[in-house]
């Protein structure tokens, strides 16, 4: 078994008035500085999000280019998040009804896999039959 690092997850949530504090978890960040890993898994759907809003005033496309904005910087930046202070300077300048939350701390065995479960655990939602 691969020994632990330590690593960082952010939930990414939509949050279209922040004065409401009311919020959809819409994606999940991990990054390991160890492992030079950063990276997210969104939500495919935009549907809890429409929830939240209303479906009438909710704008699907604007929070799908939001989700791939973020995907894109993070690509794009990768080598400038080097340390969780990095991660955290990011979180904290995010200006637009997507927000991160604090890093919190995570034990990572294998950065894909452990992504693919904070994921599961904190953002995707079973379908109703």
């Amino acid at each position: 078994m691969t020994p632990a690092k330590r690593g960082y997850y952010c939930l990414i949530q939509f949050c279209p008035s922040p004065s409401r504090a009311e919020a959809v978890n819409v994606g999940v960040l991990l990054f390991c500085p160890e492992a030079r890993f950063i990276a997210t898994q969104m939500v495919s759907g935009n549907g809890r999000a429409a929830k939240l809003v209303g479906r009438r005033s909710f704008d699907s496309e604007s929070l799908d280019a939001a989700k791939r904005a973020i995907e894109c910087r993070l690509e794009l930046d990768r080598d400038r998040f080097q340390t969780i202070e990095d991660l955290q300077h990011y979180a904290d300048t995010r200006a637009n009804a997507l927000k991160l939350t604090d890093p919190r701390p995570v034990k990572v065995f294998n950065p894909d896999e452990d992504l693919r479960k904070l994921f599961d655990e904190l953002v995707a939602v079973e379908e109703r039959p």
